[in-house]
């Protein structure tokens, strides 16, 4: 049985409509709700349970920008709660290659969720507790490079590629989500698998194709590497702010 919507969505095709499945039973709307909006303004949003799979919700979200469901939908397999969400166009629409860069120094320019780079969103998502495999940064970096829309990560890349520890820190897992990991053992898993990846890589970069597509590497892991240094500055920033806040608050008058 298809899933029915209260939305009343439009009979003609819009690329602003992104459906969400695979959702956790325990997540509630406002975790999902504000996990998109990180990817622009939602002017709809419907979480019900799935009527096609009876172990998931499923949500339907109308944003506001064709941007920002674009966002969206490269966020599929992320972990909200306990369950990687797979997020898709609610419309089956040819893509089409209408993004453009946007200078920062331009007067006209206002920076909003919509026009941000995809991979400083998702360095804002991870900084927020949220995990995002790294092939799900990886698609943001690729988007960006398309479009010319990441020179504002560039800057960390020397520092990252300069530094091993820095690099090897994309395997850690947040403190807000230390739950999930200890349940599921994801970080046993991914020391695992990067161990693994590693061995094959370093064999398979023997080969003369290995060489060819070692640079080319090299570059997409240090770019998801300096999304996740991205998210831990701005993980560290929320944490000085809060701490000022703290320190600025009155204390209490017993007296009254």
């Amino acid at each position: 049985m298809p899933n029915t919507w209260t939305i009343s969505v439009p009979e003609t095709p819009s690329p602003n409509y992104i459906v969400v499945k695979n959702i956790s039973p325990q997540s509630s709307e406002q975790t999902v709700k504000e996990f998109f909006l990180f990817c622009g303004k939602i002017k709809e949003f419907e979480l019900k349970n799935d009527e096609e799979d009876e172990k998931h919700k499923i949500a339907l979200v109308h944003f506001e920008r064709e941007s920002a469901a674009k966002t969206a939908a490269l966020l599929s397999n992320a972990l909200i709660d306990d369950s990687h969400i797979v997020a898709s166009p609610y419309f089956d629409i040819p893509s089409t290659d209408n993004e453009r860069s946007v200078d920062p120094n331009s007067s006209e320019h206002h920076e909003t969720q919509e026009t941000k780079p995809k991979s400083r969103i998702a360095a804002e998502i991870l900084a927020n507790g949220y995990m995002l495999q790294d092939h799900v940064v990886a698609k943001g970096v690729e988007y960006d490079n398309k479009y010319n829309l990441s020179s504002r990560l560039t800057g960390f890349l020397g520092n990252l590629q300069s530094n091993a520890k820095q690099f090897d820190e994309k395997y850690r897992i947040w403190d807000s989500v230390k739950n999930i990991d200890k349940k599921y053992k994801i970080s046993e898993k991914a020391q695992t698998a990067a161990q693994t990846a590693q061995s094959k890589a370093q064999a398979a970069l023997q080969t003369p194709t290995g060489q060819k597509v070692h640079d080319f590497a090299n570059q997409t892991l240090a770019q998801i590497a300096a999304v996740h240094y991205e998210a831990k500055k701005i993980h560290g920033e929320k944490l000085n702010t809060a701490g000022q806040h703290s320190t600025n608050e009155k204390p209490a008058n017993p007296s009254q």
